[in-house]
């Protein structure tokens, strides 16, 4: 849980030499949180199990049961997880070093996404070569790959071209990038953020602006707030 209840000890105002900090936190204990990897470990396997057609075991996912998915408890708990960790550091430490940690951890999201990317594309075009399935490129949507390379390849680079099921990770750079900015609000002006978060999700709707993290941001901001 963030705001709404006194701080802890020494960490109110403890911004070292920025300007002092009105907050009423409660932060959870220090340490790993095991039900965090519990239900994360769920979300992944549900992910898994959902993106396999045609088979029983996906009958027990959440997306069965409710009007949200596996993705959606995902986005949940990255929002709770990013609170804890950097709004304490945040305190403790002043918003410019929590703030370059956060961009710090989505540059190395950035870096992994990169990297499955073009192992993603090499993979599908070498298949679709081997076994002279041209819908494989279609299937997997890198066909644009393979007859304008250059301009794929940029596109992928800024985040705008995403094969099938590689979006997940362009969330959540998006969402860590403007997360620095949406923490320090948080934890001064809760009420604020959430419903500047749930007016974006309803814009997005309504506009039909095309950026997924209009879409999830709503939930990941209603997280941190806990």
């Amino acid at each position: 849980m963030l705001p709404g209840a006194a701080c802890e000890p020494g960490l109110a105002g403890q911004n070292r030499g920025n300007e002092p900090m009105n907050i009423r936190a409660i932060l959870p204990p220090r340490g790993r949180d095991y039900r965090l990897d519990l239900l994360r470990g769920f979300a992944n396997w549900a992910i898994y199990l959902d993106h396999i057609p045609n088979n029983a075991v996906n009958w027990i996912t959440q997306k069965n049961f409710g009007f949200s998915d596996a993705a959606d408890l995902f986005v949940f708990i990255s929002g709770y997880t990013a609170s804890f960790v950097y709004a304490r550091m945040m305190l403790e430490r002043g918003f410019v070093i929590g703030g370059t940690r956060l961009i710090k951890r989505a540059w190395q999201i950035y870096v992994a996404h990169v990297m499955l990317f073009v192992i993603y594309i090499a993979e599908i075009g070498w298949l679709s070569q081997r076994y002279h399935d041209p819908n494989l490129q279609n299937e997997f949507n890198v066909a644009g790959f393979m007859q304008n390379p250059a301009e794929t390849l940029y596109q992928g680079l800024i985040l705008a071209f995403k094969p099938v099921n590689m979006d997940v990770l362009p969330l959540y750079i998006a969402l860590m990038l403007v997360y620095p900015l949406v923490l320090w609000v948080m934890l001064r002006r809760p009420n604020l953020t959430l419903a500047a978060s749930f007016l974006l999700y309803l814009a997005a709707r309504h506009f039909g602006w095309n950026l997924p993290a209009y879409h999830y941001s709503c939930l990941f901001a209603l997280r941190c707030a806990r």
